[in-house]
């Protein structure tokens, strides 16, 4: 193949520059290294491709078709350059993110808005779904890296990168005043219609763990696709919804739901990036992932502590 290489090469500087000697000259080599190299071809295509004049050579028909293949696969390898010098310089090319909802709310947005304004020709695609969803997409290589919601071990043969912890509340409407201002014991709460995401996701897990822990059934009268719904649900009053603080802060700000706090302490949870062991990255998807783990260990809430310190003292957020 290397020698097929070079003898292209050749021929195409000798088409371009009809003469033998002149294409010598510029592929730094004799004019009888470059007739022989010619014979050679000419023997192994079975053809003539040169037929010489007083002024060098001329190509015959079978020269000239020969030479359009040949300049085509130039002009690939051109284009093929160009293509990767961009993708070095963060110029072009694409990169695939597996992105849960809570990820995107807590750590991704600030990030993803930082990385397209300093690189806007790399295209940013995001997938959406599950912690668990984005696990299996990583596994199968539909994605470069995943950022998830994660609670729990490892998850071999994935490398995590954790990046920060959060907490989640339960919420609830006017409609459940009698859960509100007191600590609710887990059990009591299972008694209640609660909405929670749908099964499947690591946060329908991680909330039936631990009412198991507890030795209670977790059995939401809903589950819905997103954080959102969970919210829109509470406020219609059909139930105690469980999602993110993050998600929830607006809503018990301005009053519309209040948090119900539980007796039993729950785990925090955590934001971790998610690679697959000896998944090679481009220069792009690499830059991206350094930027996503240069603020590891901040917090989602930055005043989560104190947060759950006033809630402890008072009634909550009225509803």
């Amino acid at each position: 193949m290397e020698r097929d290489w070079e003898l292209c090469r050749m021929f195409h500087q000798v088409a371009r520059c009809r003469n033998f000697s002149r294409a010598a000259t510029l592929l730094f080599t004799s004019q009888p290294a470059v007739s022989r190299a010619m014979s050679t071809l000419e023997r192994e295509l079975g053809c003539r491709l040169f037929i010489r004049n007083r002024r060098g050579v001329e190509l015959t028909p079978e020269g000239r078709l020969f030479h359009a293949h040949v300049e085509a696969a130039y002009e690939q390898l051109r284009r093929g350059r160009e293509a990767v010098a961009q993708a070095v310089g963060l110029q072009s090319g694409s990169i695939a993110v597996g992105a849960t909802e809570t990820a995107v709310r807590g750590w991704l947005f600030p990030r993803l808005n930082r990385f397209h304004a300093m690189y806007p020709g790399v295209r940013l695609r995001l997938h959406g779904g599950t912690s668990r969803e984005a696990m299996e997409e990583l596994k199968s290589g539909a994605i470069d890296f995943a950022v998830a919601a994660v609670s729990g071990g490892e998850f071999p043969p994935l490398r995590e990168t954790r990046l920060c912890s959060f907490r989640d509340v339960f919420v609830a409407g006017r409609g459940f005043s009698h859960l509100k201002g007191r600590a609710v014991p887990l059990a009591e709460l299972a008694r209640e219609p609660l909405i929670c995401h749908r099964r499947g996701s690591l946060t329908f897990e991680f909330l039936e763990e631990a009412f198991k822990e507890h030795g209670l059934e977790f059995d939401p009268a809903m589950e819905p696709e997103t954080s959102e719904l969970v919210l829109d649900l509470a406020r219609h009053g059909l139930g105690v919804g469980f999602l993110p603080y993050g998600a929830a802060e607006a809503a018990l700000t301005e009053g519309a739901l209040f948090e119900v706090r539980t007796r039993e302490t729950l785990p925090e949870r955590r934001i971790s990036l998610l690679e697959y062991e000896g998944h090679s990255l481009s220069v792009a998807a690499r830059r991206l992932r350094d930027m996503i783990e240069e603020d590891a260990e901040v917090g989602v809430e930055d005043s989560a502590a104190d947060h759950a310190e006033d809630v402890g003292q008072g009634d909550g957020v009225p509803a």
